[in-house]
């Protein structure tokens, strides 16, 4: 079981957050905010605040560590390109349980070796993963639209077609602008992800630019995409709910949807995506 930090559940529209012009993955907050919440709670049970506290955030370091590197080893090769980036966090990739019994585990010893934190930190995490599940749970029941929306695009020869390709194949979409520098990070792993998995439909939909600015970019960036449409009026953003870029949807080949992402991927965390999303497609890919 792996635990992607920015997906939610199909049918969530929680899945960010819009403060002003900004908008942010809800999950790592609600993560965080649980975290925030068991080191104030070891604080004020705990007979030594400061010592509780440490031992709280001890804990949830060692979690998080042992799901960064247990993903890290299972997608070693996606990751082997740029050694620095193994250890960098921003991409959201961990596996859940090695984490989460990483955790159990300090606290186990805490409880047997320090007896005047049992009680601080005992409380703390039931606390904590408490408010997580809870909090998680509640942002999974927001209503939204679970198909593809029936809107209409632009290629890059001027024709109109549809957003959906109708062949059968799962659809991932792409929402992206050439400004975007987190959508011009990505662009080259999404690239590549689509000549890997032949069987998933990736749709590069550029938001609000004229053909010229997008040709322009992709000639500076020497890159080849298939798939690529212009939502000039930003019809597939209001109709997905999406206020930023870059965001990735995630349908069936059905056209429900599965899973919204937002932020830019990894070479190893997309591959997870679609791993866990399209399984069958992916173990296609493999062969």
């Amino acid at each position: 079981m792996r635990w992607e930090l920015l997906f939610e559940r199909p049918g969530a529209r929680g899945w960010s957050l819009n403060i002003g012009p900004f908008a942010f993955p809800v999950a790592p907050l609600i993560l965080f905010l649980s975290i925030a919440i068991a080191v104030v709670v070891a604080r004020l049970v705990g007979r030594d605040a400061r010592e509780a506290e440490s031992a709280v955030l001890v804990m949830a370091a060692v979690g998080l560590l042992v799901a960064r590197l247990s993903f890290v080893g299972h997608y070693l090769p996606a990751c082997s390109d740029n050694w620095l980036k193994m250890l960098d966090f921003r991409d959201l990739g961990f596996d859940r349980v090695p984490g989460v019994v990483a955790g159990a585990l300090v606290l186990l010893w805490i409880v047997m070796r320090r007896a005047h934190l049992r009680h601080a930190t005992l409380v703390a995490a039931v606390v904590g993963v408490a408010s997580w599940s809870v909090a998680t749970a509640a942002a999974g029941t927001a209503k939204a639209s679970e198909l593809l929306p029936a809107v209409n695009v632009t290629d890059t020869k001027g024709e109109v077609q549809s957003l959906a390709r109708n062949d059968g194949k799962p659809l991932v979409v792409n929402l992206w602008t050439s400004w975007c520098a987190p959508c011009r990070g990505e662009m080259p792993v999404l690239a590549e992800a689509q000549r890997n998995f032949p069987g998933v439909d990736v749709v590069f939909a550029n938001q609000g630019e004229s053909l010229e600015a997008v040709n322009g970019f992709l000639k500076t960036q020497a890159l080849s995409l298939h798939n690529l449409v212009l939502d000039p009026s930003l019809a597939v953003a209001r109709a997905t709910g999406a206020r930023a870029f870059p965001t990735t949807l995630f349908y069936d080949e059905n056209g429900k949807l599965l899973a919204a992402h937002l932020g830019p991927f990894s070479r190893a965390t997309f591959q997870q995506a679609l791993e866990t999303l399209y399984p069958s497609a992916a173990a296609g890919a493999s062969r």
